[in-house]
């Protein structure tokens, strides 16, 4: 935590009641000295003081004493100009503040009250957060250590002494027997209701039973929660070992002491151990809460105001790598990870901070967000900063016990690239900006995010610095009960807590995190890249210019994913063109079938060749030449066979156009490619002026056919595929005959596609599927099954075809498999080889192909348009647990694959980032848009790279998963959300089958953007909506889960069939929100609906989720004392109210924890019946009772 706390020097009383004159430079100048602990005469005027040492916590002392002093300065104002000359300005023109003398100090006895109090705000997040109906709850905040050694006198620790110690302190300090009520309110007790010292005896136990003894000790106590309903909010555990050794096991919930309170009594532990005599702190801690809960502090004000016109531009938490239902896992427990700088080498970083002019605690805290952003999705992200505010002005509260903390809320921008020490800066200045009004609490700041957002928002990633604060135990404590062998320490609804602590003279820097949260291994890998960072920093100052995050890849992962890199053999001869191979099939075998139209007819190979041959001859009559491009617009069927290798034979590239484009976009596409002939299947009005077109059926019977296809090589155009563009307008990407037989012929070697194979073509030619589909089977003397236009979209058609012909292989788009398995009819025994691309594969295809396809091998592929079909597989036999779906696997041959964040660096394992693939299979360009092809073609050490806007994560070993398209990703409550992961999970969840996740809404709407979402399920198993929304809240947080929910008896596909999302928003805006408008179904929803009506104030559905109207902890504190009441529900708790987030939720939560079945309806309904009389009618009515009574 950034921990600001001082004690004022002996010579400045407190509470001064005149106004001192202006400060003198040599006054300013003795203090900082003192702070500092260097010699008055080193600081000149001008020198930044930061490079002295100065730190933030320093400021904040310094501004404390100023203000005690009667001069209105802030933190802000002295961190903004650190130089004495500056300070000497900054009090000379500040405003004058009253000062008064301060009352005298009750007596000790006095102050202690048993009357409940408010939680602190700290207090009450941490007490909400202990239910594991919460997100990332289920934890206590407490701090577990255990010392281990031979007590002072080298004969262990004695238990009596410490028991006698124990009973001191907790009578000592009233915070240590605090008792949190379940209203959320807390009361000092007399006594702690429970036992909270306790000694075992091992002295003479043999090593290894002493040994599993205190393993099973460390393994509960280490995550335990203390009962701090019933006062338990320390637990001291003695354990004597053999050799006169102790194990002193100590645990604090950190709800009853913050960080500094620990060290105090910790300290005071041992001194009471010692028997020495301890003055009773002046200072009770329930009393300066309440007054200053009661005070109106105008820099509260101010600082709401500041916070409120930054709302809008604070981003999300970071987006860690998490595994599915983390933020529910039951079995949560927290693990350390921890690395000890040396004290020369903290000496060395602290003096390299200072060279840079920030403070260490700044410096690491850089560092940390660093880390954290090298495995964030979002380089633009909210970290929680713990603040210690033990105000100077109140002499006495350094030897209270209590919570104290409050947090500011740091937003931090990676996206940008910046050296080590440039980024040092930017977080120092954000920090120093933030403080500057952590008035107005991170907490509060929190609710206002989630008022916003309708959501609530959790900044779950916190940095906790205790630099400044001294040693963690002091050496009293070290000496009396022996060195720290363990420390551990845990909170709820955090899921990575970073500490940097002063420990024997060195940092101890620990990262306390929970598990199950991140993915297997992303933790160690972050934390060791953290503590490498820091360790290069302190040795090395050249690293300080280095840039700030790099190296996050480790050079493991670095060499698995070159280890998947395969140079495969260069294509030789006639494998440089997409058309060679056919030519020499025709040659050697020309009676062989190569095409099967859908009615049967067959055309031979050496039909086929003199059909492309006569095509290419009329080409070339027309003016055709080497290079050109010609538009092809045929309909589906077997007549685009001979129009595709007739225009390649021609030396030409084809331009597919699609019959059923409108005839604007036609024009359009045919103009941007240049075209410089077009066949077609009759005379149609397609190109430019002066472009001639050739018909079909009489090109193929030209009478003057080439003799032989005209020469071309690799580096030719063998086609432009026109893809929808972002403006839309069409791109036309450009391939070239080697870039797409590096795909195909891989994929012939990988799959060992042989003349005996048959492909079924559904594709059209204006898919990259279809290139595969044509020229892969007749490359290798194999034949291709061309369905018609009028059947493309027919099932059973393609099920009879495969049957029939004995169809072997298939290049298909996801859903076209889906929907084949679906269909009952037609055997599809005879596929060998399923290879699917251009979308998700769901994790049960696998399996259901295996079902109707035993012998079948399948495999996933990746990739764009501009990578030349495919550019990356993943075979699959059997998916793996945990799969989403079917990863994009493994570069093919030649091609390599990076994963990269926002500037342009190799994410490490399981961070998301932009997938781009570089090798020779890889598109020119866009056709005529050399701004768009510079944007997304970019060079990288010396290779070309494609940019292909999905984004994915490597995995352990290289494999790359496809996560969603970047323009996928939307921005809910406030969240980067992509809507990939919500469909991946929608497909987990029970029947569902098929999933489309859209954002609906505008973001100035009163509902603001929000997700909807359509499911199907096979044919006769229905998904149930109830299932699936329960199944989504399981896995993954609350703003992702649709609002939403439409079941379809089947999804939409499009033509070239994947699904069509415009189609399902169609519905989804037709059907309107369905989840939260619902009325009551039992009494008991309805009696919750009329109370929180009551007190929120506006009318709330079923359904709908609290957090969207501003619901807050106060008023669930509101809302639980009425529903007790009026319900008569004593076991109502505030958590219910957070863990329930609607009133559905919350009557199922209610009638769970009720005793008895039933009651709660009982007494809702008659809760109904009396709430809408008046006080005379309900009068009226006790009293009619009363008489027959």
């Amino acid at each position: 935590m950034l921990r600001f706390g001082f004690d004022p020097p002996a010579n400045e009383a407190e509470g001064a009641d005149v106004t001192e004159p202006p400060i003198a430079l040599e006054d300013i100048r003795d203090q900082v000295a003192g702070l500092l602990g260097v010699p008055a005469e080193s600081l000149a005027q001008d020198d930044d003081l930061i490079s002295f040492g100065l730190d933030s916590l320093r400021m904040m002392s310094l501004a404390g004493r100023w203000r005690k002093r009667g001069f209105a300065v802030g933190f802000a104002e002295l961190a903004a100009n650190p130089t004495l000359r500056c300070w000497c300005d900054i009090l000379r023109a500040a405003p004058r503040l009253e000062t008064r003398a301060a009352p005298a100090a009750p007596e000790p006895e006095a102050q202690e009250s048993a009357e409940p109090f408010p939680l602190a705000p700290m207090q009450h997040a941490q007490w909400v957060g202990r239910d594991g109906g919460q997100r990332l709850g289920g934890v206590a905040a407490h701090l577990y250590v255990e010392f281990d050694g031979a007590g002072s006198g080298g004969a262990g620790i004695d238990p009596d002494r410490l028991a006698s110690a124990v009973d001191q302190l907790v009578r000592r300090h009233p915070m240590l027997r605090v008792q949190v009520l379940p209203d959320g309110t807390q009361q000092v007790l007399p006594k702690p209701k429970l036992q909270i010292f306790e000694a075992v005896d091992l002295r003479e136990a043999d090593e290894d039973e002493a040994r599993l003894r205190l393993a099973e000790i460390r393994e509960a106590k280490s995550s335990q929660t203390l009962a701090v309903h019933e006062g338990q909010v320390i637990d001291v555990l003695l354990v004597s070992l053999p050799g006169g050794r102790s194990r002193l096991c100590l645990d604090v919930d950190m709800i009853a002491a913050d960080a500094m309170s620990y060290r105090v009594l910790v300290a005071d532990l041992a001194a009471l151990y010692q028997g020495e005599s301890l003055e009773k702190p002046q200072k009770d801690f329930r009393r300066h809460l309440v007054e200053k809960l009661a005070a109106c502090d105008p820099a509260s004000e101010a600082d709401r105001l500041w916070w409120a016109g930054r709302l809008e531009e604070l981003p999300s938490p970071p987006q860690l790598p998490v595994v599915a239902e983390a933020d529910y896992a039951p079995d949560a427990r927290t693990v350390r990870h921890h690395h000890w700088l040396a004290p020369e080498r903290k000496a060395a970083l602290y003096a390299r901070c200072h060279e840079h002019g920030v403070t260490p605690a700044m410096a690491l805290a850089s560092i940390f967000a660093a880390a954290v952003g090298n495995w964030s999705a979002n380089p633009k992200f909210l970290l929680n900063l713990p603040l210690f505010t033990r105000e100077e002005t109140e002499a006495g509260l350094d030897r209270v016990v209590g919570d104290f903390t409050s947090s500011v809320m740091l937003g931090v921008d990676l996206s940008a690239p910046a050296t080590v020490g440039e980024r040092a800066h930017e977080v120092q200045r954000a920090f120093h900006e933030a403080a500057a009004h952590s008035a107005y609490s991170g907490l509060s700041v929190l609710r206002d995010l989630s008022r916003l957002h309708g959501e609530q928002v959790l900044a779950n990633v916190v940095y906790t610095s205790a630099i400044g604060l001294g040693e963690l135990f002091a050496d009293s404590v070290t000496q009396t009960f022996g060195s720290p062998v363990h420390i551990i320490s845990q909170g709820p609804q955090v899921a990575l807590d970073a500490q940097v602590t002063e420990v024997s003279g060195g940092l101890l820097l620990n990262w306390d995190v929970r598990e199950p949260y991140l993915r297997p291994g992303a933790a160690e890998a972050m934390f060791a890249w953290y503590t490498a960072e820091v360790d290069r920093l302190a040795d090395n100052a050249e690293q300080w210019s280095r840039p700030s995050g790099a190296g996050a890849a480790s050079k493991d992962q670095r060499a698995a994913r070159d280890a998947l890199f395969d140079p495969g053999p260069a294509p030789q001869g006639s494998g440089q063109t997409l058309h060679g191979g056919f030519f020499e099939c025709a040659e050697e075998n020309p009676d062989a079938v190569a095409v099967i139209a859908q009615d049967g007819t067959t055309t031979s190979y050496g039909k086929l060749r003199e059909q492309a041959l006569a095509v290419a001859g009329a080409l070339v009559d027309s003016g055709v030449k080497r290079g050109d491009a010609v538009a092809v617009a045929l309909p589906k069927g077997a007549a685009q066979v001979p129009a595709l290798l007739g225009i390649l034979a021609a030396g030409a590239a084809y331009v597919p156009v699609g019959v059923d484009q409108p005839p604007a976009r036609r024009q359009q596409m045919a103009q941007t490619a240049d075209v410089r002939a077009v066949i077609a299947a009759a005379d149609e009005d397609l190109a430019a002026p002066g472009v001639p077109v050739v018909a079909f059926a009489r090109a193929a019977e030209h009478c003057r056919p080439l003799p032989q296809p005209v020469p071309v090589t690799g580096d030719d155009l063998a086609y432009v595929l026109f893809t929808s563009g972002s403006t839309g307008v069409p791109k036309g990407v450009e391939l070239r005959h080697g870039a797409a037989m590096n795909t195909l012929e891989d994929l012939v070697w990988r799959f060992e596609i042989a003349e005996s194979d048959r492909c079924l073509s559904l594709a059209a030619l204006e898919s990259d599927m279809s290139v595969f589909d044509v020229f892969v089977p007749l490359g290798v003397g194999g034949a291709v099954v061309v369905i018609d236009e009028s059947s493309r979209r027919e099932p059973a058609t393609w099920a009879r075809l495969v049957e029939r012909h004995a169809v072997t292989c298939v290049n298909w788009i996801p859903g076209w498999l889906d929907i084949l398995l679906d269909t009952p009819s037609g055997d599809l025994g005879s596929l060998r080889v399923v290879l699917l691309g251009g979308d998700w594969v769901s994790v049960d295809l696998p399996r259901r192909l295996r079902e109707r396809a035993p012998r079948s091998r399948f495999a996933g592929l990746g990739g764009a348009t501009e990578t030349a079909i495919h550019a990356s597989v993943c075979e699959v036999d059997q998916p793996q647990d945990g799969w989403l779906s079917v990863p994009y696997g493994r570069p093919l041959r030649g091609m390599r694959c990076r994963v990269v964040n926002a500037r342009g660096e190799d994410c490490p394992d399981w961070a998301v980032g932009e997938i781009w693939f570089g090798g020779p299979g890889i598109a020119e360009g866009y056709r005529g848009d050399a701004a768009r092809t510079a944007e997304r073609f970019v060079q990288h050490e010396g290779m070309r790279w494609y940019r292909t806007g999905d984004l994915g994560r490597h995995w352990p070993g290289g494999t790359v998963e496809f996560v969603g398209r970047a323009d996928h990703r939307v921005k809910i409550s406030g969240y980067r959300v992509e809507l990939g992961e919500v469909e991946s999970a929608l497909r987990q969840a029970p029947r569902v089958l098929r999933a489309v996740a859209l954002a609906l809404g505008e973001p100035t709407a009163r509902m603001g953007t929000r997700i909807a979402a359509a499911v199907a399920g096979a044919p006769g198993n229905r998904p149930d909506t109830d299932e699936v929304l329960a199944a989504l809240a399981r896995s993954m947080p609350q703003h992702m889960v649709p609002t939403q929910l439409l079941v379809l008896e089947s999804m939409p596909l499009t033509d070239n069939g994947k699904l069509d999302r415009a189609a399902v928003r169609r519905l989804l805006e037709e059907a309107g929100p369905t989840r939260s408008q619902r009325a009551p179904r039992t009494k008991l929803e309805a009696a919750l609906v009329r109370i929180l009506h009551d007190v929120l104030g506006r009318e709330i559905g079923a359904e709908e989720d609290f957090f969207r109207f501003g619901v807050d902890s106060i008023f669930a504190i509101k809302a639980v004392a009425r529903i007790r009441d009026w319900l008569d529900s004593p076991s109502a708790a505030v958590a219910d109210f957070f863990a329930a987030r609607t009133v559905a939720g919350l009557a199922r939560r209610l009638a769970e924890k009720d005793g008895e079945p039933g009651r709660l309806e009982q007494v809702a309904e008659v809760y109904l019946e009396v709430a809408d009389l008046s006080e005379d009618e309900l009068l009226a009515q006790t009293n009619e009772e009363e008489s027959y009574a």
